[in-house]
């Protein structure tokens, strides 16, 4: 991703950038920030240019440069929608040329990584919905098409092309290494 000449790590110093370093600071320090579900709570922590929450519609947008880390997975993206329940987040949004995702494979620890130009990603099912231009890489396999459906809990992958789309999806499969 190329980096934000407007971003706040680029640009310290502006009053307007302390003003939302703080605001984001204020709501990442509230419990309702943390994961719903009968796991443990993880918390999601956001930085951008830009933040505005709306608490009676559930809906945070952030745009600009925007970074979200919830436990060891990373997501980078132009703009971002994130929708809280009882401020509870339970989905994102993402918007990016293309945006982003990468989560270690719990098993190997080795990083999958997912682009598109949208991605919804379902965080009390652990599902991402990848749309346009989507990409999913992991340890064994490489799947690209119109659309991805990823379960990171269980690794299973459905990618189909688009209505009227001439490119069919993609999938390279890696052979194990029998050592």
């Amino acid at each position: 991703m190329t980096p934000n000449p407007h971003s706040l790590r680029h640009r310290p110093g502006q009053p307007g950038a302390r003003v939302a370093a703080l605001l984001l600071l204020v709501l990442l320090a509230t419990p309702a920030f943390a994961q719903q579900g009968s796991g443990p709570a993880l918390p999601v922590e956001i930085t951008a240019d830009r933040a505005e929450m709306d608490e009676r519609q559930g809906l945070g947008t952030y745009t600009g440069d925007v970074i979200v880390i919830r436990g060891d997975m990373t997501l980078e993206a132009d703009k971002v929608y994130v929708r809280t329940r009882d401020r509870r987040p339970y989905e994102m949004e993402a918007h990016g040329e293309p945006a982003r995702l990468e989560s270690p494979d719990p098993e190997t620890g080795e990083m999958r990584i997912a682009t598109a130009l949208r991605i919804d990603y379902l965080l009390n099912e652990d599902r991402m919905i990848l749309t346009d231009q989507a990409h999913v890489i992991t340890t064994s396999e490489e799947a690209r098409g119109k659309r991805i459906t990823y379960d990171l809990t269980t690794d299973v992958i459905e990618a189909e092309r688009g209505e009227g789309d001439s490119e069919r999806v993609r999938i390279t499969i890696q052979p194990r290494d029998d050592e």
